[in-house]
């Protein structure tokens, strides 16, 4: 079943790039680089969605004192809590990316709602082990939005169009999504108390998001509108890398309460990097030919960009099996240290190097590579420990008693 799911979200991963393919040629570099800010912008916000799919399916998986949970009203609270903030910064957003509309914000902050409830059904399935149900939400959210992407390219829609089309779009999956869980939405609470775990996952993801966010905002605002769109659609290569691996890093969530949790991490982390080489193999072929079919000649030359878009990558997916093992056994350490890394990315660009999106790609792939290896050494140390403490207590178990 987690080959069945990654099949699945492989094909997913596949058709966000059709996605990509059919918005980047109308829209062309510049309104398409405003369409990926404000994307991020959402993504950042979206943050909750994930992590209340690994609470609900962790309370669902575990042994948790508090017991299982739906948890549908926080879920519609923070949706139309986002959604409010979004609508009041919609002037703001609109300046700050150069959009035709502060309308493409506001609907923007509309697809926020049903984003939070997918999450939900996300953690029901995964929580269940219903994996293969799972993978039908998850191609069902990419094919509603190649569908929106498909109408708004027939119709060469602007921005503000786009983004009325995805707000469709989602709130399908999220009906779908709900029609999948129907049983378990009857029979399960609808809140809990979910404050604490909340607070720490959320600060984890979000730590995990940012670290594959702040880069596009970045370049949005530091470098010209041609090269921003550039650096958007390379960096889709980078992001197709987590896409096409974040099964790997959802399916330890749940067995991170096992008996073998560093053998789990390290088998993972082992599958990540093979997906990784694999893929830097295939773009390596012809960067300048597989950026040329997903954006057409204007990006030609941005080739060299996608293909150290994909080491990126690979860092970045390296990071997500480790963050998502800590949102999988509810603690932070990790977390703290990605928004330690962050900070430094951020500063390292707006402060020095952001004359090329080269630069902004070199800063943000050692931070990854910082996040990956110290998630390593930090589950290899572990491991160590407890290997120690379990030769104590034999060696003490064989000892001749006073």
């Amino acid at each position: 079943m987690g080959a069945l799911l990654g099949v699945a979200m492989g094909m997913a991963n596949a058709l966000g790039y059709l996605v990509v393919m059919l918005l980047s040629r109308p829209l062309g570099p510049g309104e398409f680089g405003g369409y990926t800010a404000l994307s991020t912008y959402g993504v950042l916000l979206a943050i909750p969605a994930g992590v209340f799919q690994v609470v609900v399916a962790r309370r669902l998986s575990g042994d948790d004192p508090e017991g299982p949970t739906s948890a549908i009203r926080p879920a519609l609270l923070i949706g139309l809590g986002c959604f409010a903030v979004t609508a009041a910064l919609s002037p703001a957003l609109a300046h700050w990316f150069h959009l035709p509309s502060f309308w493409a914000a506001v609907l923007l902050g509309g697809m926020l709602v049903p984003m939070m409830v997918t999450g939900c059904f996300q953690g029901i399935l995964l929580g269940r082990g219903r994996l293969r149900t799972l993978s039908l939400l998850y191609l069902a959210n990419a094919l509603t939005r190649v569908v929106a992407a498909s109408v708004c390219a027939f119709l060469s829609a602007d921005v503000t169009g786009v983004f009325a089309a995805m707000l469709v779009a989602g709130a399908v999956t999220a009906g779908y999504g709900a029609w999948l869980c129907r049983v378990d939405l009857a029979a399960l609470p609808r809140t809990a108390r979910l404050a604490g775990e909340l607070i720490r996952s959320n600060s984890t993801l979000a730590a995990y998001v940012a670290l594959t966010n702040v880069d596009m905002l970045l370049a949005r605002h530091f470098l010209t509108p041609h090269e921003s769109g550039g650096y958007a659609l390379a960096s889709t290569f980078a992001r197709a890398m987590c896409w096409g691996t974040q099964f790997v890093a959802l399916i330890i969530v749940p067995r991170m309460q096992g008996s073998r949790p560093t053998r789990t991490l390290l088998r993972a982390s082992g599958v990540v990097a093979a997906i990784g080489v694999v893929g830097f193999g295939i773009v390596a072929i012809s960067p300048q030919t597989w950026i040329t079919v997903a954006g057409g000649p204007d990006y030609e030359q941005f080739g060299h960009l996608a293909l150290l878009c994909v080491v990126l990558g690979v860092a970045w997916a390296l990071a997500q099996v480790w963050l998502f093992s800590e949102m999988g056994s509810d603690t932070g350490v990790l977390g703290a240290l990605t928004w330690a890394v962050i900070v430094v990315e951020i500063l390292a660009i707006a402060l020095v190097w952001h004359d090329s999106p080269t630069q902004v790609v070199w800063v943000c792939m050692a931070g990854a590579f910082v996040v990956a290896l110290s998630g390593l050494l930090r589950v290899v140390l572990r491991h160590q420990a407890t290997a120690i403490a379990d030769e104590s207590v034999i060696v003490a178990a064989d000892s001749p008693r006073a």
